[in-house]
């Protein structure tokens, strides 16, 4: 297949302006995949692993911008990569006049900035970390959207925001809100007395749209990264971020959120959190200890919405509480599932409840797979070619997907989604086989992409959709073990 390049020397655009570029270039009829990153060693390392290098592979510096793109035709090649740069061109055209010297650091943007108390840091990791060291000295709270930090760095930088009493939420933090601020991948809920702590981006976007959805409300959602609770970090931001909730007179009861981690440092963490007095509602997926006094264990993150929302006092009943009771009678099919998530936690709660055997389950969300990519909630592409790959699979019948939305996500990723289930249906008819969908949207009525109507197309397309990803996962090994 033709290999196209396009290289713009000193030029630096931000990690979601190029994600979005990216996507949309792959739009373009004949192209395959597209990727625009920033010209460093490790960029281009990415590029060969992908496929998109080669000997003629232009030489660019780490300031210079690189797009590549792989398509069917040296025309689509050319269209996507004009694609690009119009794209570009029109953000920075759109962004000019703005300010005549933008700050070229963390520290002069602080200071320009004035009353500024948080830095979203969203550049290449060993930048960040020197970004994040500036916003630390300027007295501001991190939100370290960016990969590739050592775990070495995460714990200098979250020792030293703890001595100044600073929080450093990340890195890879994907979801925060913050005094009702939606931060990275965050949805659009309502004001309320539950606060929450996670050391998971989409399980607190499932905690928080499930407790909205139940008519009650967040005080605050303060992601930590996924490596908090890990021994060698400690669960720093996790204890500093118990103790600003247990302060917090609008936050009456308390979420903790976590992927598997070190028992050691949960303990430690669920000690703090019965200390704050308040009522702490836990779900620590693989976790088998006991719970401290004043601390109620929930297996599911569905669960854990319920039991919160039952503590506020609970909420208006919200759109969905009676969909929690989940699908009426499920048909069976023939065949395995394969669960393709762009959430690690929710792929993991999935996992877990469906067993293993012969399904197997993908977290496209995973370092792996977005090196020098875009995440997949906001560039499907990955996902969508395993969707048809396992539609091709005679061994699968079910596929089991998350859908996030939510401000930064994907702007239809139902849309985007509803033309390669199309196609799934017709590899999998022509096979002579049946291919069921089970799909949750984890989002709101309110986030830019609405849920309700990306449900509905969903279901147009005869999608099963569940109001949880509990209920989803259910269902799918309900359909997996009909009729043989």
């Amino acid at each position: 297949m033709p290999l196209g390049w396009m290289v713009r020397h000193s030029s630096y655009f931000d990690s979601i302006a190029l994600m979005r570029a990216a996507e949309q270039a792959r739009q373009v009829a004949g192209v395959t995949d597209v990727a625009a990153v920033m010209g460093t060693p490790a960029n281009r390392a990415m590029l060969a692993e992908a496929g998109l290098s080669s000997v003629e592979t232009p030489e660019t510096d780490v300031s210079d911008l690189l797009v590549a793109v792989r398509a069917t035709t040296d025309e689509a090649v050319q269209g996507a990569l004009k694609r690009v740069a119009e794209l570009l061109s029109t953000r920075r055209a759109n962004g000019a006049g703005h300010q005549e010297r933008p700050p070229r650091t963390t520290w002069t943007a602080a200071k320009v900035a004035g009353n500024a108390s948080l830095a979203l840091i969203a550049v290449p990791g060993p930048d960040a970390v020197v970004d994040a060291h500036q916003a630390l000295s300027a007295g501001l709270h991190v939100f370290l959207f960016s990969d590739g930090v050592s775990p070495e760095d995460e714990v200098a930088l979250k020792r030293r925001g703890c001595a100044r009493g600073l929080l450093v939420m990340g890195p890879e933090c994907g979801t925060a809100i913050v005094n009702g601020v939606g931060l990275g991948f965050a949805n659009r809920v309502r004001r309320g007395p539950i606060g929450a702590v996670g050391a998971s981006g989409t399980g607190l976007q499932e905690l928080t749209t499930l407790v909205h959805r139940q008519g009650a409300g967040i005080s605050h959602a303060i992601g930590t990264g996924g490596r908090d609770l890990q021994a060698a970090v400690g669960g720093i931001t996790t204890l500093q971020a118990l103790a600003l909730l247990g302060a917090d007179d609008e936050t009456r009861i308390i979420v903790l959120v976590s992927k598997p981690s070190s028992p050691a440092v949960v303990d430690a963490v669920l000690g703090a959190a019965a200390a704050t007095g308040k009522p702490v509602v836990a779900c620590l997926l693989g976790y088998e200890g006991s719970m401290p006094a004043g601390v109620r264990s929930a297996e599911t993150l569905e669960e854990a919405a319920l039991m919160a929302v039952e503590l506020s006092g609970g909420g208006g009943g919200g759109r969905q509480a009676s969909a929690l009771r989940g699908p009426d009678a499920p048909p069976g099919v023939r065949g395995a599932i394969r669960g393709l998530y762009s959430g690690g936690t929710l792929c993991e709660e999935a996992r877990r409840l469906v067993g293993d055997g012969a399904h197997r389950f993908v977290d496209f969300g995973a370092e792996k797979y977005t090196r020098g990519r875009p995440h997949p909630i906001i560039d499907p592409s990955q996902r969508h070619a395993a969707i048809l790959e396992a539609a091709a699979d005679p061994g699968v019948g079910v596929l089991l997907l998350d859908l996030v939305v939510g401000d930064c996500a994907h702007p239809d990723p139902a849309g985007a989604l509803d033309p390669m289930l199309a196609e799934a249906h017709e590899r999998a008819r022509h096979a002579g086989r049946e291919l069921a969908v089970v799909v949750h949207v984890v989002g709101t009525e309110q986030d830019p992409q609405d849920s309700a109507r990306q449900e509905e197309i969903l279901r147009k397309r005869g999608v099963t959709v569940c109001a949880s990803n509990r209920l989803a996962a259910l269902t799918a090994r309900a359909m997996a073990r009909g009729p043989r």
